[in-house]
């Protein structure tokens, strides 16, 4: 025989499901709403008797809420004429709310639900979608703030200043400290000619037309002969993506690393050139010319990481070869392999076939060799 303890534990499980009917109109279908129980008997007579009593005790017959004991009468050979449960009933969610208790939190969610659907009814398809409502629930002390954000994007699309210099009554911290949850919003709402589909959610400034101090690119030449031709006194430089454009790069071998000590660690090579540490940041690289007018090769760790990198580079850049980063390599330095970071397997679409595998191998088995383990000279003989 089910408890009221259980009940209430079913109510918490089924709560989700009544926002969702809620949010979609639909809590006339959903209520009343039948939970699933348990409501045989035990064969003891007094046990029997006890456990149906305390079920009514704690029912809405008694208590005014929570949920409803359903009855038939009926003779049974073991109890006699008497009132059996047949359904456990939650009939409102009024009563659902109390039961899994959740009322404040459903206070807090209808409030926060009006103003986002009078603010922007545009909102009503990402609220509807998955468990969206839940993350309405993380922001509802800030909500209005981030909604004049929301407004004034869309009033000035790209307003080319820096975050904190917009003018709007909300403090100078809140677009820096919620910037996923406004740029899931800009998508829903903004013309997709306003946006800079380049630039992921973590590039919010580039994404949406904001200023911001540029992040420097580090840049090795790694031959004399190229370091002369670009008529630069020194072989190491960081530079903003636009500035580095600059250069008259041509001729040249770009390789670009993962990892900053790699880059540092590179030998001289001919008609060499190499950018490196610079994790996602790599979709930023699409903004210097030269890369799109000479051979492009990426070095990265042979690890979830490496290969997320690797496709969000040919993005930017769709010609991009890979070195040292497939089974093969893998197999053969298998010895140098540590544990990766659990990372699943998702969609890589830029991957070809044989890098794929190599990914697919690597989250399968949770392992990942780093680049600085790997000889250089095998870089070299690859390059050469």
């Amino acid at each position: 025989m089910i408890t009221p303890e259980a009940i209430a534990e079913k109510a918490k499980r089924i709560y989700p499901k009544a926002v969702k009917a809620w949010l979609s109109g639909q809590l006339d279908a959903f209520f009343p709403h039948r939970v699933p129980a348990n409501l045989a008997l035990p064969k003891d007579h007094a046990a029997a008797i006890e456990q149906v009593d305390r079920l009514r005790q704690a029912s809405k017959e008694i208590t005014g809420e929570g949920y409803t004991v359903q009855y038939e009468s009926r003779r049974s050979r073991m109890h006699g004429l008497n009132h059996f449960p047949t359904a456990i009933v939650i009939d409102s969610m009024q009563d659902l709310v109390r039961l899994a208790g959740c009322s404040p939190q459903w206070t807090v969610l209808r409030r926060a639900t009006e103003t986002l659907r009078r603010r922007k009814p545009e909102l009503e398809r990402w609220l509807m979608q998955r468990s969206h409502w839940k993350q309405l629930l993380e922001v509802v002390d800030v909500l209005d703030g981030l909604l004049d954000i929301v407004d004034y994007f869309q009033a000035h699309p790209r307003p080319d200043c820096f975050a904190r210099e917009l003018p709007l009554a909300v403090s100078t911290k809140l677009l820096e400290t919620h910037r996923r949850r406004l740029a899931t919003w800009l998508d829903v709402v903004l013309p997709p000619h306003t946006i800079d589909h380049r630039y992921g959610y973590d590039a919010f400034e580039p994404r949406y037309g904001l200023r911001y101090a540029r992040p420097h690119f580090l840049l090795r030449i790694l031959d004399d002969a190229l370091q002369s031709d670009l008529g630069l006194p020194f072989d190491e430089l960081s530079l903003p993506a636009e500035s580095l454009s600059q250069l008259a790069v041509t001729d040249a071998r770009i390789l670009i690393v993962e990892n900053k000590i790699n880059l540092l660690s590179l030998p001289k090579m001919q008609r060499g050139l190499a950018l490196g540490g610079l994790g996602n940041g790599v979709t930023q690289l699409a903004d210097i010319r030269w890369l799109h007018e000479n051979p492009v090769f990426y070095w990265g760790d042979i690890d979830a990481d490496g290969f997320v990198i690797l496709d969000r580079l040919r993005q930017a850049l769709p010609g991009v070869l890979s070195l040292l980063m497939d089974g093969s390599v893998f197999d053969q330095f298998l010895d140098l392999a540590t544990a990766g970071n659990g990372s699943q397997p998702k969609e890589l679409p830029r991957l070809n076939d044989d890098e794929r595998a190599c990914y697919e191998r690597v989250c399968r088995t949770n392992r990942r060799i780093e680049q600085e383990h790997l000889p250089m000279e095998r870089l070299v003989e690859l390059l050469r």
